[in-house]
């Protein structure tokens, strides 16, 4: 007791700080090596890789899935008259034409992955091309943004038509939806008008695609004052869709560019090789 009471302790000096502070060893980043910057980018190219077969395929989906929801759940005659509406209205099944419904909305959305491979795409050519393809890419969440509502007044009318529905209000609607379905046509032919411009200009895919998709996208332009939206001619964006999303998705290559970027990225990854 004695002894630990006399002991007086005094704090170090700034020297001695200084010095027991030197010794400590500061916790510093570790550098990016060429290993680590191998395995990023080995990563980063089997990504491009499985976008650039999810992408197209979304393309080669979207005409058959769109068209299956439109077989399942039918449509009555384009501008029908009194009669076919309200027998169409009184012999339609609600719960068929909701799911149908629900396959043609997931036919829509099919088209979004396809654009976004389409605008990394075409910008990859020898000229810019970038404002084109975002003007496609808008017009592509435009389009969608528009198509998906037609439906679900279309489910809207069926539901009312089971409680007694005027005809002249179901005729009211049907033209709305009819003319509103024919107005999208605008919107669709800006897509491919703006896809076969980048196209055309950037060169990243080939140009006989970039002038039909201009050709088309023109025609689709003016399609619904001439009343082409009630004719096979009105699939004819549809079809260039399909034909670019389906050449893609199996043109000679495809799996040897899906290989050999899963080869370097397993390369980049691993460890440096020794002699």
């Amino acid at each position: 007791m004695w002894l630990t009471s006399r002991i007086d302790v005094k704090p170090a000096s700034p020297q001695v700080r200084r010095l027991a502070g030197s010794t400590a060893t500061a916790s510093r980043p570790q550098p990016v090596t060429r290993s680590n910057r191998n395995e990023f980018d080995g990563g980063r190219q089997v990504t491009n890789a499985i976008w650039n077969r999810l992408g197209p395929a979304a393309g080669l989906l979207f005409l058959p899935v769109l068209m299956a929801g439109l077989l399942i759940h039918r449509y009555p005659d384009v501008r029908p008259t009194d009669a076919h509406l309200a027998n169409w209205l009184a012999n339609v099944n609600a719960t068929t034409f909701r799911f149908g419904v629900y396959v043609e909305a997931l036919g829509v959305l099919l088209v979004i992955p396809f654009a976004a491979w389409l605008f990394g795409r075409v910008r990859q050519g020898a000229k810019d091309s970038s404002t084109p393809a975002t003007a496609m890419l808008i017009a592509t969440a435009t389009w969608v943004a528009l198509t998906l509502p037609i439906n679900e007044s279309w489910a809207g009318l069926v539901d009312q038509a089971r409680s007694g529905l005027d005809i002249r209000v179901a005729q009211t609607i049907v033209s709305i939806n009819q003319a509103s379905y024919g107005m999208t046509g605008i919107v669709l032919g800006v897509i491919l008008l703006s896809a076969g411009v980048a196209i055309v200009r950037g060169g990243a895919i080939s140009r006989w695609s970039g002038w039909a998709a201009v050709i088309i996208g023109l025609f689709a332009m003016v399609s619904g004052p001439l009343g082409t939206d009630a004719t096979p001619l009105s699939l004819l964006a549809y079809v260039w869709i399909f034909a670019v999303g389906g050449y893609y998705t199996f043109r000679p290559g495809m799996r040897r560019e899906l290989e050999a970027s899963s080869s370097r990225a397993s390369i980049g990854g691993g460890l440096p090789a020794t002699r």
